[in-house]
């Protein structure tokens, strides 16, 4: 119960006992309802219900103590009136939709549900209606019975031991059940033992191991792999365990087992006198107990909890199972089995009425997605109190589904076929190109990781309303993510055809050679920038061969790849060069099919222009003003003569034999002294830079076309002679 509706109960009976002050079976009532004997409260507070339907304290607490001991009808008639009234708080909506739920009325019930958003309870159930399909399309997968060793009294939580079922009952004296810790005017339960004749008949159950049972509550139970150890539930009526409310919370135990029966029955170190702690269930390997209880910190109710057993025996501090398992309601009864499939029962999920049977894969100690196990495992009513043996297939449940209210019996439990959770996808890996089969490719989800077979394709579930990611590689391929996604209304079957692109092998591969030997050089330290972003991709130095092959991992047919290339060693000029290349076809890329990637030193006679990247000098047609492209390229020289003050050149303008030669001269005469005075303005001194312009006569082929002869050259061939040079004319 909350605080605001404590202080609600708390408000409402000052004002009720400020009214009937003298009634003494409200009293009373009050009084069996603050030490949770419900059963006793009940018919005090009907009494006072008759003469007073619509008081909001009466019809809440009677409401709970119907609650409490599993009455739908009860509830129905008390939380019904409290909303007919305009009495109910929020939390009455959700208990009257649950009772409506139990009666069969889910359709009715959802109004109520959706108005309770307090906590998610209120939107997971009225998510029935929703998922009503789902609750019943693997109703084939089980087989429940009525065990025939039942009673009239309770009966539940069924274990296996050594051949024999051990099981909680309330046959000698009680009846109990700890869906909300009520307590009934039976008395308390034992564990008692039942087993099969030759002629498969049970047996008379009687008394288990009457030296374990206490008078007061024992059970449920589990055992160790080995039965020489058990864990069971028991609360004690021991003046100094009461709590702080006061009342006997349930402590989970263990005890060990002899040739004599149990001894050595111990309190479990995570036990507190204020706050319940039952329904112990131990992992395969002994070393992890689930449990519920609603000790602080919780989700709200009685969560699940897992606690771990060091190396030296020691239990460690509980662990909450998370909001995945746990809701603001009752969670209860978990059971670990042998397939690592934990069940569990909860009021708080998305369900069929009272409590529900739920199953989630614990996974490196976290549940996965839970799942409501349906038909008939479930029912309107409370179902609980799953066990399986060691197949993980046959085993025992627990439910009032006969009659209701407190009446529980156990059922034989079946799992016939294997039951996929959520929804089955089919992954199929293609050739993006070819369109032909790729088999046996690797493929992440989330993090499992599968393989398609050798159809090239994967066949798994995979849980709803979640997004996975997927990575699928395989050799001569390219690495590819992708999603698929559940929360969509998809198929409960549906194919994702994943489609690879093949790896052209692509590589970058160049040679650094001296500009006047040809010959390659090594030691020149290579560095490669990814453009326009800048970032290095690669920087070595070259081997004796002078050579350099890099492979350009994820890059495809298509794609435009774009390098600055850095060339340095020294001794020479540092040259730059930016490198631009559209794929078109797989294998090497030459670099030096497109790009002068040879490098020089500073010699007298050599052209500048050859030891670092220099593009055309441009001037406007019959003009010799330095345009701002021609700039960007002569201040690549301005930079150069800087780092070498001791280097002499002269700038030397050439044209193409086109035009009146004299004319040629003279216009090449005016651009080369331009750009020499522009190299001058820019920090170099008059005395070590001399432009002069050569117009036609000195062509690099036989581009000539003066007099009467006529050029059969092309536009390239004539390009080549229309020139900028910067010979290197002295170094000091």
């Amino acid at each position: 119960m909350t605080i605001k509706n404590i202080i609600s109960v708390l408000v409402g009976l000052c004002f009720f006992n400020l009214v009937y002050g003298q009634s003494t079976a409200l009293k009373k009532a009050n009084k069996f309802y603050g030490v949770q004997e419900y059963a006793m409260a009940i018919p005090l507070y009907e009494k006072v219900y008759k003469k007073d339907s619509s008081n909001k304290l009466v019809l809440s607490n009677l409401g709970d103590c119907y609650r409490l001991t599993n009455n739908a009808n009860g509830q129905i008639k008390c939380y019904g009136n409290l909303i007919k009234f305009g009495k109910a708080e929020s939390v009455h909506k959700l208990y009257y939709g649950q009772a409506l739920m139990q009666n069969g009325k889910s359709d009715d019930a959802k109004k109520y549900f959706e108005e309770y958003t307090a906590d998610a309870r209120g939107k997971n159930l009225a998510m029935y209606s929703e998922k009503y399909k789902s609750y019943y399309k693997n109703a084939d997968a089980y087989k429940v019975e009525l065990a025939k060793f039942n009673s009239a009294q309770n009966d539940f939580c069924a274990v296996l031991f050594n051949g024999t079922i051990v099981f909680a009952s309330s046959r000698n004296k009680t009846a109990w059940i700890n869906t909300k810790h009520g307590w009934t005017n039976d008395s308390y339960l034992n564990l008692y033992t039942t087993e099969k004749d030759d002629k498969g008949k049970d047996l008379k159950p009687k008394v288990f191991m009457g030296d374990l049972n206490s008078k007061y509550n024992d059970g449920p139970i589990c055992f160790a792999k080995d039965f020489n150890t058990v864990f069971f539930t028991r609360n004690n009526a021991n003046s100094k365990e009461i709590s702080k409310d006061g009342t006997y919370k349930l402590k989970v135990l263990s005890a060990s087992l002899n040739q004599n029966g149990f001894d050595k029955v111990i309190v479990l170190p995570f036990n507190n006198n204020n706050y319940n702690c039952a329904h112990p269930s131990l992992s395969s390997d002994g070393n992890t107990l689930y449990f519920s209880s609603d000790m602080d910190g919780g989700q709200g109710g009685m969560d699940i909890y897992m606690v771990k057993k060091g190396a030296d025996g020691i239990w460690a501090k509980p662990e909450n199972l998370g909001n995945k398992v746990n809701t603001a309601g009752t969670e209860v009864f978990p059971f670990m089995a042998s397939n690592g499939l934990l069940y569990f029962s909860s009021n708080g999920h998305d369900g069929m009425g009272g409590l529900d049977i739920y199953e989630t894969k614990i996974k490196d100690e976290k549940a996965s997605r839970i799942y409501n196990m349906g038909e008939p495992v479930n029912s309107k009513n409370d179902d609980f109190g799953v066990f399986l043996g060691d197949d993980s297939k046959t085993g025992y449940l627990s439910s009032n589904r006969k009659s209701g209210a407190m009446n529980d019996d156990i059922y034989t439990f079946n799992i016939l076929r294997e039951v996929k959770r959520g929804k089955e996808i089919i992954i199929i890996t293609k050739d993006k190109i070819s369109g032909e089969i790729i088999p046996n490719t690797k493929i992440k989800v989330n993090n499992d990781e599968l393989s398609t077979n050798e159809k090239a394709e994967l066949q798994t579930v995979i849980e709803e309303d979640l997004n996975y990611n997927l990575i699928v590689e395989k050799e001569d391929y390219f690495k590819l993510e992708d999603s698929v996604s559940t929360k969509v209304d998809a198929a409960d079957t549906f194919t994702k055809t994943l489609l690879l692109e093949k790896d052209p092998k692509l590589a970058l591969i160049a040679v650094i050679t001296d500009v006047k030997t040809n010959v390659p050089i090594e030691g020149v330290k290579m560095t490669l920038r990814e453009l326009p972003s800048n970032i290095i991709f690669d920087t070595v130095l070259t081997p004796a061969a002078g050579d350099y092959r890099k492979a350009l991992r994820g890059k495809k047919l298509g794609d435009k790849i774009s390098y600055q290339i850095i060339l340095t060693k020294q001794g020479y000029i540092e040259k730059s060069v930016t490198f631009i290349y559209d794929i078109k076809k797989p294998g090497d890329i030459n670099i030096n099919e497109s790009m002068d990637l040879k490098i020089g030193k500073a010699l007298v006679g050599t052209d500048l222009g050859k030891l670092i990247e220099i593009k055309p000098i441009y001037f406007d047609l019959g003009k010799s003003l330095v345009r701002k492209d021609a700039a960007i390229e002569l201040d690549k020289v301005v930079k150069i003569m800087k780092e070498y003050p001791n280097m002499y050149i002269e700038l030397g303008a050439h044209t193409d034999c086109r035009g009146v030669a004299s004319a040629n001269t003279k216009l090449s005469g005016a651009r080369a002294k331009a750009s020499a005075g522009y190299i001058v303005k820019n920090g170099i001194t008059k005395d070590r830079i001399v432009g002069k312009g050569y117009g036609e006569s000195k062509l690099l082929n036989g581009c000539m076309c003066e007099g009467k002869i006529k050029p059969t050259c092309s536009e390239d061939e004539h390009a080549k002679n229309r020139r900028t040079e910067f010979i290197i004319t002295k170094m000091k």
